[in-house]
């Protein structure tokens, strides 16, 4: 932008100069030219240049009040700390703890909170910290076969961890969770359902008090006997309910409306968001500024504009030109938007793969018995009223030298939301202007980071009970004492056990 705050006329070579100082640009378009079908790669960089500066163009339309533009932008700046003074905020995140024994196996998780009274001057006032632990080890249910195993423990306890922060804090004005707001949660079902068992030892932990979490407890189990399992596997709902049990994303599904619902009752409305750094979606480029750009280009019968320009003939559709060219949201959006700016939001597709006929016969386990009957996981899809919410995001600019990074928030909670969280994003990033992320997440990070000295000592334990084990012979057959002794003393590199030649 110029001096006045306007864009400047872009062109290919200020756009390629610019990529040029810009050194994170520069790397990923080339890696990308490395990546790419060889008829692409003469003038890779090129026409990339030549693409982003008609983008730009286009931007500097909608701000002179284009029709149909090809893509908004909005202002971020403008917040400062005296604006801010006085309020709350809590940042979340979850960490895994792994211990090295023939593989690294997870085995504790910790959500830690950071709380910032933003402008209070006495420190024991001004932050607070907690942490919540799981050991993975104490859960029944779940698949713990499935590399996402950790993943829906996480997100659960990230979940009750926010929940619990808003029934803590009858203040709190910002809620900020580090990733998405809601995962794409289609990829984690059929999983064993949990427990009773399980869900008291969560709240054990997450509950703001006993017998709030017995309330949520009850309150869900009430809606999945009556509402929820009969239209998920009508066949099977009556074992579900008789036996108390968590399906895990009916009940992942029911804590964030519990979210939702909490926040929508305060006055006013908390800010809750989700920060997503090095996202690597194609979502917005796809649905909204590329489509815009081939309808555009089908409106003046141009379809050939990209193949003209890069030599090729399948360059017809926002998805191959994604796929051919290796481009994704935040490497378009860190050319396209300036320090300061955000993108215009739009409803970010969490739920497509629930909706998908292909996952309704994806089943689920109970206690090792797969179920015979299909699953209907579309009834946690919105706009089921037992569904996830629906999630808007935008992507904010906030350096030049990091690439943009996506906020994510509820759509129930109004319209300000989006705004609101992407001035606070920026706000907050700028105290760590070389990294571009906001500082409370990455203290909450590190805080909800386990640390090496405890995974060491469990690591430790774990070795000593196997070694009396085996010493009392406890374990008699012989290819599983053979099993445990390489468990016991084999690393990866260790010489004795590496293959023969």
């Amino acid at each position: 932008m110029n001096e006045n705050g306007q864009r400047e006329t872009a062109t290919a070579e200020t756009v390629s100069a610019e990529i040029q100082r810009r050194p994170h640009i520069f790397m990923r378009l080339a890696e990308n030219a490395l990546t790419v079908a060889e008829s692409l790669r003469g003038n890779y960089f090129h026409n990339t240049a030549l693409f982003i500066a008609a983008l730009r163009q286009a931007a500097q339309l909608a701000e002179a009040g284009a029709r149909d533009p090809v893509l908004q932008t909005f202002d971020v700046r403008g917040l400062n700390w005296e604006d801010l003074r006085g309020e709350v905020v809590t940042f979340l995140d979850g960490g895994l703890g792994q211990v090295q024994v023939a593989s690294r196996v997870p085995i504790l998780l910790r959500v830690g909170s950071y709380q910032v009274k933003t402008g209070e001057r006495n420190l024991a006032e001004r932050e607070q910290f907690g942490y919540y632990p799981v050991i993975l080890g104490d859960l029944e249910g779940g698949s713990k076969e499935r590399k996402d195993f950790v993943d829906i423990v996480r997100i659960t306890a990230e979940l009750l961890g926010g929940l619990a922060a808003l029934k803590r804090t009858p203040d709190l004005r910002v809620l900020m969770f580090h990733g998405p707001l809601v995962y794409l949660v289609g990829n984690y079902a059929g999983h064993t359902p949990f427990t009773e068992g399980d869900v008291d030892r969560f709240l054990e932990s997450y509950a703001a008090d006993p017998e709030q979490g017995r309330a949520l407890k009850e309150a869900f189990l009430h809606e999945a006997r009556v509402d929820v399992y009969p239209q998920m596997v009508p066949g099977r709902a009556a074992e579900l309910a008789e036996r108390r049990l968590f399906e895990p994303l009916a009940w992942m599904a029911y804590l964030y409306r519990q979210l939702v619902t909490e926040a929508q009752a305060r006055n006013p409305v908390p800010i809750i968001a989700g920060v997503v750094e090095r996202g690597r979606l194609t979502e917005f480029s796809r649905s909204v500024l590329l489509e815009r750009v081939f309808r555009g280009l089908r409106e003046k019968d141009r379809l050939d504009y990209f193949n003209e320009m890069f030599g090729r003939h399948d360059l017809t559709t926002p998805e191959a030109l994604l796929a051919r060219l290796g481009y994704t949201d935040t490497l378009l959006l860190s050319m396209i938007l300036q320090p300061g700016e955000a993108s215009e939001p739009w409803e970010v597709n969490k739920y497509g793969s629930l909706r998908d006929t292909k996952d309704m016969t994806k089943g689920m386990e109970v206690n090792g018995e797969a179920f015979k009957t299909p699953v209907n996981w579309r009834t946690l899809a919105p706009p089921s009223p037992f569904g996830f919410p629906r999630v808007r995001a935008c992507y904010v600019s906030v350096s030049e030298t990091t690439e943009p990074i996506r906020v994510e928030v509820f759509e129930g909670l109004g319209e300000g939301q989006i705004e609101e969280a992407a001035r606070r994003v920026l706000l907050y990033s700028a105290l760590l202007p070389g990294y571009g992320f906001p500082v409370g997440l990455d203290v909450a990070d590190k805080y909800a980071k386990v640390p090496a000295w405890l995974t060491d000592a469990y690591a430790k334990l774990i070795r000593h009970h196997l070694g009396v084990s085996l010493q009392r012979g406890d374990v008699s057959d012989a290819e599983m004492r053979r099993l445990i002794v390489q468990a016991i003393y084999m690393t990866h590199r260790d010489w004795i056990f590496r293959p023969n030649a």
